[in-house]
């Protein structure tokens, strides 16, 4: 985990990748509120794949890899800026990870990609735009009975309460919202989103590029 939080913050300085630059306000907001989400990928079975949209420096797919290495739960890192997957690739070379892989793709054109499209087991996704967005990137990538779990602030409930059509027209289940760290170990106002996915995405979903953002569902 320091290793990858070195060359996070290294290559920081050179190009964007984060907002933050303290490297303890790094190991709490990067590494240990990724970490909130391994509890949930744990009962994955072996062989599970899980996609981290817009994934960024790699928060939070990357601290979930190296956290889960015999688990058998594969990590697709999946983000559109190129020198981000530069990075990416360049990390995962050089913590000699095995269960992470990086793409550089838009979300909208790989949730229309057969080989991607309802593959994977849960998706997880921090900071990439509203729930409703970011709902329309990642069900459709998720097959049906999988996952979605989001990382969100004090904005979650807000947001997810409009968030209503996107749930009903993308396939979503049962949603569910909870603390991300036990009560009394902090002041973090993260909470997780939990989505199931209970039936398919309509061939429509996601939109062009683009359109999510500007025409929230």
């Amino acid at each position: 985990m320091a290793q990858y939080l070195d060359l996070l913050l290294e290559a920081n300085a050179r190009f964007n990748l984060t907002a933050v630059r303290d490297r303890d306000t790094a190991w709490q907001r990067l590494i240990l509120d990724s970490l909130t989400l391994r509890e949930a990928l744990e009962l994955l079975p072996p062989g599970s794949q899980v996609i981290d949209v817009g994934t960024g420096g790699g928060i939070p797919g990357i601290p979930l890899a190296i956290s889960l290495p015999g688990a058998g739960v594969n990590f697709t890192l999946l983000d559109a800026t190129g020198k981000k997957v530069r990075f990416l690739e360049q990390t995962i070379a050089a913590l000699a990870l095995t269960n992470v892989q990086a793409i550089q793709d838009r979300a909208e054109t790989l949730g229309q990609n057969r080989q991607h499209r309802q593959h994977y087991d849960a998706a997880v996704s921090r900071a990439v735009g509203t729930v409703s967005e970011v709902l329309e990137y990642t069900l459709p990538l998720v097959k049906v009975g999988g996952q979605v779990l989001l990382l969100k602030g004090a904005e979650a409930q807000e947001q997810l309460a409009a968030a209503g059509d996107a749930l009903d027209v993308l396939g979503a289940g049962d949603v569910a919202v909870f603390d991300a760290y036990p009560e009394g170990t902090g002041d973090s106002d993260l909470v997780i989103i939990s989505v199931l996915k209970d039936r398919p995405t309509p061939a429509t979903y996601p939109r062009r590029p683009g359109v999510p953002k500007s025409q929230p569902l």
